[in-house]
This record gives C-alpha cells, sequence and structure tokens, in this order.
C-alpha cells in the first residue's frame, strides 16, 4: 500500500502531470466567470471553502503526513526539527486561503441579498491608534517575541558547516528563496530560466497597481467583485 501511495504522489507531482492537473482545476476552483462558476457550484467545489471542507482538507493533509510518516525516507525529513516550519507552512497556507474564500463568499451572499459585507462598520464608529491599535500591537508584538524565543531554544535547528571556499559542493544548492528559479533551470535553457522569466515577473508586479482599476472590493473580502 505505502509502494502504491509513493507511486501515486511521485506521478502526480510530475511537472507535466501536476502543471496540467493545476492548469484545468484553477479556474474552475476560483472561477473566473460566471460559466465557471456554475460549474462550480455543480461539481461542489464551492464546499472547499465551507467549515465541513475545512476540516476534510486538515483531515487529508494530516493523513498524508501520517502515511508519508511510515516511508524511511520521508520520516527522515519530517522529523528533522529545522523542517518543522514547512510542516506548519503548509497547514497556514491551506487555512488562510480558506478562511479568505469563506469570508469572501460569505459577503458575495451578502451582496446579492442587498445586505452590506460583514466587513462593515459605521464610519462614526472610529478606533483611536492610540492607545487602542498600539497597546493591541505591543501585546502582540511581546507574545510573539516569547514564542520565537522559547522556540529558538526548545526546537533544534542545526546549521550546517561553515563554507569551504576550496569544495564547492555538487551539486551546487542556493538558498531556499532561489528555490524556484533553481527548479527552472532543470527546464530551460538558463538565459531563459535566470533572466527573462525573473524580469517578466518583476514587470508583472510592478504593473498590477495600474492594471488593477476594479474599485469594488475595496476594505472587504468579496470574490465576485474582484475575480480581475
Amino acid at each position: 500500500m505505502l509502494d502504491s501511495f509513493k507511486l501515486t504522489v511521485d506521478y502526480l507531482s510530475s511537472p507535466t502531470i501536476s502543471f496540467s492537473i493545476l492548469t484545468v482545476l484553477t479556474p474552475i476552483v476560483f472561477p473566473p466567470t460566471d460559466w465557471f462558476d456554475r460549474l462550480n457550484r455543480k461539481l461542489g467545489f464551492h464546499l472547499l471553502w465551507t467549515h465541513a471542507g475545512l476540516a476534510i482538507a486538515m483531515l487529508v493533509i494530516t493523513a498524508f503526513f501520517v502515511i508519508g510518516y511510515m516511508d524511511a525516507n520521508f520520516n527522515i525529513i519530517l522529523t528533522k526539527a529545522d523542517n518543522f516550519p514547512i510542516v506548519l507552512m503548509v497547514y497556514s497556507i491551506y487555512y488562510f486561503t480558506w478562511l479568505a474564500m469563506h469570508k469572501a463568499y460569505v459577503n458575495d451572499e451578502r451582496l446579492e441579498k442587498g445586505l452590506k459585507p460583514s466587513e462593515y462598520n459605521d464610519p462614526d464608529d472610529k478606533v483611536l491608534v492610540w492607545p487602542d491599535l498600539v497597546y493591541i500591537e505591543f501585546i502582540a508584538l511581546i507574545l510573539f517575541t516569547v514564542f520565537l524565543t522559547v522556540w529558538s531554544i526548545v526546537l533544534a535547528a542545526p546549521l550546517e558547516e561553515p563554507a569551504n571556499p576550496a569544495a564547492t559542493p555538487n551539486p551546487s544548492k542556493a538558498p531556499w528563496y532561489f528555490l524556484g528559479l533553481q527548479e527552472m533551470l532543470v527546464y530551460y535553457d538558463p538565459w531563459i530560466a535566470g533572466i527573462v522569466l525573473p524580469i517578466f515577473c518583476v514587470i508583472g508586479l510592478m504593473a498590477i497597481p495600474y492594471m488593477d482599476i476594479n474599485k469594488k472590493g475595496d476594505g472587504y473580502y468579496s470574490f465576485k467583485e474582484r475575480r480581475v
């Protein structure tokens, strides 16, 4: 069973298969038009953003780690202290995606009924920066500092040996934040992967504020009003 599970994960994780699946599923899970929205609801994908959908997704993620824990190699990776944040990141990425979409769907239903978004506040109901906001942020700062301090003491995250200029590791590994670029070098010419695509990404991010002329969905979660 474990071998079959590993083969299935390896097959679905291959770039050609995973990219094809994501290309098909993305417009269905995040419908860009009314037609895709009807398809989304017909197939039941909108249930992903309900509380039941959150519970099922968390169980699926947990089951993946539990089954993977039985594999010797995955066990070594999973139980390394410095990989613990990655496990938390997997859960947190889905949770916060779910939270945003859940609130967006709730607001879309409220707007269709002619109600105000759930984030709407009376303009006269104001919160002062001092002391209200600063007080809350200061408490959060203290709590998070304590959490990081305890975490760094309790959880071992060993560093590698000092760099040796006389010995270049093979293969040479980039820092984690360059992982995407390093992976693209496997499939594209270095000029395209290292220069052209990153430039397009940077220019695209810079252009978003000038291309986004939609004034709706400002200050509250909404999906239908913020599709484009």
